[in-house]
């Protein structure tokens, strides 16, 4: 069995250099529809980084944790099981990531929706109000203002907008996009008194949320204890005097033991499942 897994990670590792020193970056076309996945990608902090891309690598990480659960353990059913957890680690992780990511940057926007609505009050347009974004709007957010600036002089500001919504795949910025959009479009005095209103809309939204969210902090953490700590243990006996779970040789043990860690992941899966925050999807794309 493990060298089995050494072939198969040798040849998938030869494979993914392969891959990344021949295949050559395509633009995606700008008429072409983004899915899903390629928002939450973006979202997570993975602009760059394909669908096919983040299935290769899951696979990878797949067969790394199969292979570590076969040297720690020697238990061929047991490591078919870790594989199968490595192959969904990837998606867990960028899961959380996309969650702190998304409260991160809706923050910045409502910090620079209210200091884009103070800009116009001053009797600034749309676009100087941008400029200024750009250089003191809040520093997550200025390489994309800034972004969207130059995108602005060469091909338009409906154009610019659209193409920092896709960036920024977030259904907020969705909103203040299309405001924007429409206030170049038709003009009128009261895209500040909208900002305003949004502003403060999310603002209480983000509020709520950072408090739930610690509340939802202490049941991740004990739900964590609870899943890790039989792990651990079954693998320090295991290194100890491995004759403790000799039991666990055959197949049915292997089986058992299987459906046992089976039932941590499920139920640590679950204490997740429940205490999550509702997410908002996007609307305008």
């Amino acid at each position: 069995m493990i060298p089995f897994f050494l072939s198969v990670t040798f040849g998938l590792g030869v494979y993914l250099l392969y891959e990344g020193l021949t295949r050559t970056s395509e633009p995606k076309a700008p008429e072409q529809r983004r899915t899903r996945v390629d928002d939450f990608l973006v979202r997570a902090g993975l602009p760059d980084v394909a669908p096919r891309d983040f299935v290769l690598f899951s696979l990878a990480a797949g067969l790394v944790a199969g292979l570590l659960a076969q040297l720690l353990l020697g238990w061929p059913v047991v490591s078919l099981l870790a594989a199968l957890f490595g192959l969904l680690a990837p998606l867990a992780y960028y899961v959380q990531r996309h969650d702190r990511r998304r409260a991160a940057l809706q923050a910045a926007l409502v910090e620079a929706m209210a200091q884009l609505r103070d800009a116009i009050r001053t009797g600034l347009s749309v676009q100087d109000a941008l400029v200024g974004l750009a250089r003191t709007g809040p520093e997550t957010l200025r390489p994309e203002f800034a972004t969207l600036v130059r995108e602005t002089m060469l091909m338009g500001s409906e154009a610019a907008l659209t193409a920092m919504r896709d960036r920024l795949a977030d259904p907020l910025f969705d909103v203040v996009a299309t405001t924007l959009i429409l206030n170049d479009r038709l003009g009128g005095r009261n895209v500040s008194q909208v900002l305003d209103r949004l502003a403060h809309a999310t603002r209480e939204q983000l509020r709520i949320q950072d408090e739930l969210r610690a509340h939802q902090a202490q049941t991740v953490f004990s739900a964590r204890v609870v899943a890790a700590l039989p792990l651990v243990v079954l693998i320090i006996i295991r290194q100890i005097n491995p004759r403790y779970l000799a039991i666990f040789n055959d197949a049915s043990g292997q089986l058992l033991l299987a459906l046992c860690l089976l039932s941590i992941v499920v139920g640590y899966a679950s204490m997740l499942w429940i205490t999550r925050l509702p997410g908002e999807r996007r609307i305008l794309r």
